[in-house]
Parts: C-alpha cells; structure tokens; sequence
C-alpha cells in the first residue's frame, strides 16, 4: 500500500512557513508578529497564490499542476478554527480566574457600553443608506460582538494580558457576545430568548460547577494514567469538550475554549500543561487561525460597497473605542486604560459573519442586499483583525501600561 499525502498537507505546510517569515519580518520593524501572520494569509488568499489553483503549464517539458488552493473553506477552515480555540484556551490558562471575578462588575457595564453604541451607530448609518428598518438593525447587530482571539494574542506578546485592562477586555468580550446572540434570538423570532437565555445559563453553570467541584479529580485520572503527556491529554480533551458543549447552549465555541482553559488554569496541575499547549497552539494551529483570516480579504467587494463599508468600518471602531471607553473610564480606570480597553474590543470575526449569515438564512437578508452586508462584514472583520494589533500598541506604549 503507497501512502499518498493529501494536498491539505502542503497547504499547511506552505502557511506555517510563511506565518513564521512574515511575522518575523513585521517583527523586526517593531509590531505585533500577528500582523505578519494576517498578511501571510493575504499572500497565499485569492489575490495572492491562491490565484495559481487549479492552472497548469510546461517548462522544459515538466508539466506543473497546481492543487485547489483554498485556505478559507473546507479542511483548511477546520484547522484554522482548531487555532482560535487553541488561543483562547491558552488565554484562560493564563488568566487569574480570582481577578475576572474581580472585574465582573466592570466587565458587565462596559459590555452593556460596548453594544448599545455599535447597535446604534449600526442601526443609523443603515437607515442613512436606504436600507429597510430590519436589515438595518442586523447591520448594527452585527458590530456587537467582540472577537478578542486578535486582541488576546497582541496584548500577550506585548505582555499585558494580566493588566485590569486585559481581563476587562476578556470579561466584557464574553458578556457582548452573550448579550449578541439575545437580541439576535429577538430579531429571528424563531428561538425563544428566554430558551436561549435558559441555555447561556446552564452551560455557565455546569461548566464551572464541574471545574470548581470535579476538575482536580478528572485532572487527577490523567496523571494516574503514567503515560507520557496523559494529562495533556485530558486537558485537551476537555477543550473540545467544552467547546462543543458551549455551541450546544447557543454560545460560541471559542467562549467554551475559554472557559475550559480558566478552570483548569485555576488549578495547581496546569502548570504541568501550560508550556505544552502553548507548543501545540503557537507552534501549528494558531498560525493557521490567522492565516485564515487574511486569505478571506475580497478587495473586490469594495467595488460594489464602497462608501457604505467605509462608513460601517468607521462606526464599528468608534462605536467600540466611545461606547467601552467611557463606561472604563466611569468606572474608575485612567483615561489611558480606557482607551486602551476601548481598542481592545474592536475586533469583530465569527459571530458577526454568523449574525449576517443567519439573518440571510432565515429570510432577513436576501439579494443584493444580503450580498452587500455579507461584504461589508467581512471587510469590518479583515479590517479590524488589521488594525487592533496596531492601536493597542500605539495605546499600551503612549500610556506605559
């Protein structure tokens, strides 16, 4: 029997060494590598090598076939989604499960901050561009949700994660999405919220009824097991685990990712694992994520939406920096603090893709319009993924945090 290597082998092998080159070279002029790992997956996306699927030609009577290149969907999407839960999990590993309880409260208001204005802002440019009064509330709802994977990984290799403005940013970004797939529920009318909400609550509790309760014992099979990395193991089992039960309850899996990794953090056993995950994630999967993320750039949408993308990824950034930043800095952070927790939230990704794709699953969005807005939103998603790393340098550096 001939094994043969499939073609998603090379593809990844392909983005990984580029990752690691273009996050060295973004290095070196001094911002975040995860720049360099976005622009990789520009580089190998639709505009780049990816242009090359599918051709063939001659030289020097060699014939040259390229694969179907495709680093967006398919199995490539399925590592690339393996990456942010990898990142998210290695984030709750490294987070003081006493301190986001501390910053609960702060967390919830400037959540609450970071939804009403983006929703506003949202709702008003869409009525501005003559869009029907229920597209219009998709559009700002599709601003709501934070997507911190980008954020988490800048704040850490700037080494600020564990600040109150890094676990703010945390807590506040799980309570938006939360408080995104509500009033999505609202919109659809086709789940209960009060269904969904009933949910959201028994996952929470059960998930950390068992890390408080159990998780030292389960954590405890694994290293009775004696063998090599058996607790990794477990560990990682419990991510998926996590994971999938988060989908289950409505949330997102990268919110159970989280979860997983913060109860296990807050036991004494993971810092057996820790070193280990991180590895596996930073040294294969999360590259992936975000070479994902840069292969989904479309420069040709901006031809049909032009002005109204420009003017929705505006809003999508003021709305967050205003609406987080003032609530931050009511509740007693620094002004620098505050901008800083304001830029922290500006990431948007899969829960908005998943809030415009749902609102056209379900009759909300069809057409052109649905067209339209599903453009927007990946733009607003490429766009802020770019530019997060940046500010949040340019912000932590003026204010020394």
């Amino acid at each position: 029997m001939i094994f043969t290597i499939p073609e998603i082998f090379i593809l990844i092998a392909i983005a990984i060494i580029l990752a690691r080159i273009f996050g060295f070279l973004i290095d070196k002029i001094k911002q975040p590598a995860v720049i360099g790992e976005i622009l990789a997956g520009f580089f190998v996306g639709a505009y780049g090598f990816g242009a090359l699927s599918g051709l063939s030609f001659a030289v020097f009577g060699w014939n040259i076939e390229f694969p179907q290149i495709d680093y967006v969907h398919g199995d490539f999407e399925i590592f690339a989604q393996l990456g942010i839960l990898f990142l998210m999990f290695i984030s709750g590993l490294e987070t003081s499960l006493p301190k986001l309880k501390a910053m609960g409260k702060n967390s919830t208001y400037i959540a609450i901050g970071g939804v009403v204005v983006p929703l506003i802002l949202g709702i008003i440019s869409g009525i501005y561009f003559g869009y029907s009064w229920s597209v219009s509330v998709v559009i700002g709802l599709t601003l709501i949700a934070t997507s911190v994977g980008i954020s988490v990984k800048t704040l850490m290799d700037l080494h600020i994660l564990h600040t109150n403005p890094g676990i703010t940013i945390l807590g506040a970004a799980v309570i938006d999405d939360i408080i995104g797939i509500i009033l999505l529920a609202f919109l659809l009318g086709v789940d209960s919220p009060l269904i969904l909400s009933v949910k959201i609550i028994i996952f929470f509790v059960i998930a950390f009824y068992i890390g408080l309760k159990i998780m030292d014992k389960i954590l405890d099979f694994g290293e009775k097991i004696r063998l090599p990395k058996a607790l990794l193991s477990i560990s990682l089992a419990i991510l998926l685990i996590y994971s999938f039960f988060a989908t289950q309850c409505g949330i997102t899996s990268i919110i159970g990712a989280f979860v997983a990794g913060l109860i296990i953090g807050d036991t004494i056993k993971s810092k057996k694992i820790v070193e280990d995950v991180k590895i596996i994630g930073y040294g294969f999967f999360i590259p992936l994520f975000f070479i994902w993320v840069g292969a989904s750039v479309d420069l040709s949408a901006f031809a049909v939406i032009g002005l109204f993308a420009l003017v929705i990824i505006s809003v999508s950034i003021i709305g967050k920096i205003v609406g987080c930043g003032i609530i931050a800095k009511l509740s007693g952070m620094s002004t620098h603090e505050s901008i800083l927790v304001g830029t922290g939230m500006i990431p948007r990704l899969e829960m908005a893709i998943i809030t415009a794709t749902t609102a056209q699953k379900y009759g909300i969005l069809s057409g052109d319009v649905a067209s339209q807005i599903l453009a927007t939103t990946i733009l607003v998603c490429i766009v802020t993924a770019l530019i997060t790393p940046i500010l949040i340098k340019i912000v932590a550096f003026k204010g020394h945090i």
